[in-house]
């Protein structure tokens, strides 16, 4: 579970989880499979989507002559060849794949739900969305809503309530560690300022510890892409035949970093300095310095597989608009400022929504970025070919044009045929009993019988954003339907928000329920 949380919660209390074996009825399939499971496939031709650009634009009068495909430099006959130009605001027919039906994959980068965040939300569902479109949320890596309901206001209303629950207490978690951070830096600023030598470097050496540890848990929530996850996103939506479409709703990243010539800043520089200049105590200084170094370093470089994310994305073609907003909020510390990190974060999402079509919008008018959205469009040429059926191991592909000057993207990999992936159903929640059924997940030969083993974490919040109830456990499965039953006697009445998550840990493939539940 990937929520942000550096301090457990004294609250969560821990109840038995009945585990119960429910024979197989017909297979149940996810949400997203439609074929049937006896029918078998050969794959003739294989699709490699390919974008063109000169100086920043668009080419296309491209011809089929123009282009050549290797595999594993071994030039491969094109079986195929169309050029496609496409807009969000009109969906096509025909071609290889219904056209007239879209799944969007909505991520949300952001620190907390506000008003212009719901607006933009309601424009999506008013102007874009359209009956028989699918939809998925991600929000820091994690899948938290797969479109479900009787009609298109009920799938917003739900999708903005998941969002705006499960943000109070994303943003709650991160609200709580940084007051504890400046409570720390108030303690060491009257420790500099009263204590004795041996406790100053004590106390400067925890906080910069505990600073570094706070925004460590931040970067890998929040700027750090969990590609297996996005791999399983892909593995998801492999068997869907329509269009596919992905808008980041994407703050740009701040946090609270030590003001330059603040308080507690000056404080620490003054004490390193001062301890320079003895000779005892200069491997002591160098230390301290060195570490405030590294975490004022690491606010400026994050680590970003931009490469093999973007891959992922062209893989299914799935065009991605990036919408950057500006956090509108700041923070009053003498401490603190709120201040800009990991830039080059904002930069790869900036190149992968390029390569794959799509357009970056700096506004926090987000009604009005939606607008010049629907109006981009996305052109691109569709190849096909044959792939080599005795290869063996790696598999890489290279497509060249035969002219020069030109920008040309790609995915190198063949996107493969998708596997059922594991799925929550039959979620019900009354009485204090919590149950739900968990499907499609592998089962290989262990000791002599067919096993499945499955991770399922359940997570509840009150009202107030608190645990009050969290627990994981790893099953053995024996059958291809497990069900789950949880019995909550020791919570109150009320209503709770529910993060239910099973990991199939030999597929790696996840599934999430998050809902609000009331007893």
């Amino acid at each position: 579970m990937r929520i942000f949380n550096p301090y457990k919660s004294k609250e969560a209390k821990t109840v038995n989880i009945i585990i119960s074996f429910v024979i197989l009825l017909p297979m149940f399939l996810p949400l997203f499979y439609q074929e049937r499971a006896e029918e078998k496939v050969e794959v003739i031709a294989t699709p490699i989507y390919v974008r063109v650009f000169h100086k920043g634009e668009p080419v296309k009068d491209l011809k089929k002559e123009d282009f050549e495909i290797y595999e594993n430099g071994i030039k491969k006959e094109i079986k195929g060849f169309e050029i496609i130009s496409r807009k969000i605001s009109s969906p096509q027919e025909g071609l290889k794949e219904d056209r007239g039906k879209r799944l969007f994959i909505l991520i949300f980068d952001i620190f907390d739900y506000r008003g212009e965040v719901e607006e933009g939300i309601d424009y999506f569902f008013q102007k874009i969305y359209k009956k028989g479109d699918s939809i998925l949320m991600v929000v820091e890596n994690k899948l938290l809503y797969i479109g479900e309901g009787k009609n298109v206001s009920e799938i917003a209303y739900n999708l903005k309530e998941v969002l705006k629950k499960y943000k109070k207490i994303s943003s709650h978690s991160f609200t709580k560690a940084f007051m504890d951070i400046s409570f720390e830096a108030n303690k060491l600023l009257l420790e500099l300022q009263t204590g004795i030598r041996d406790t100053k470097e004590k106390e400067i050496n925890t906080f910069l510890e505990n600073y570094k540890r706070i925004w460590d848990a931040y970067r890998k929530q929040y700027l750090v892409p969990d590609l297996a996850f996005y791999r399983n996103i892909l593995n998801r939506i492999k068997t869907m035949k329509c269009e596919k479409w992905a808008i980041i709703f994407q703050e740009r990243k701040l946090f609270p970093k030590l003001k330059n010539y603040g308080r507690v800043e000056l404080e620490i520089r003054n004490f390193i300095d001062n301890a320079m200049a003895d000779p005892s105590l200069q491997l002591i200084a160098r230390t301290l310095q060195t570490k405030l170094y590294e975490l004022q370093r690491s606010f400026d470089i994050t680590y970003f597989p931009w490469e093999s994310l973007q891959s992922i994305f062209m893989q299914e073609n799935i065009t991605l608009h990036l919408l950057l907003l500006k956090y509108p909020k700041d923070i009053t510390d003498q401490d603190f400022e709120l201040a800009e990190v990991s830039q080059d974060y904002e930069g790869c999402l900036k190149d992968i929504s390029f390569s794959t079509g799509g357009s970056t919008i700096f506004s926090n008018k987000i009604s009005e970025s939606l607008k010049e959205v629907e109006e981009k469009e996305d052109c691109f040429y569709l190849l096909w070919f044959t792939p080599s059926k005795d290869l063996k191991g790696e598999r890489r592909i290279d497509v060249k044009v035969k002219k020069e000057g030109l920008k040309v993207f790609y995915s190198k990999q063949i996107s493969e045929r998708g596997k059922p992936q594991i799925t929550i159903s039959d979620f019900k929640a009354r009485n204090k009993l919590i149950e739900f059924t968990v499907v499609n997940f592998e089962r290989t030969q262990m000791e002599g019988r067919l096993k499945g083993t499955v991770e399922v974490k359940v997570v509840l919040f009150d009202e107030n954003s608190n645990v009050v109830f969290s627990e994981g456990k790893v099953i053995e499965a024996l059958k291809e339907k497990l069900h789950i039953s949880l019995k909550l006697d020791a919570l109150k009445n009320g209503k709770y928000f529910a993060i239910i998550e099973v990991l199939d840990k030999i597929s790696g493939s996840v599934d999430v329920v998050s809902k609000e539940i009331e007893f």
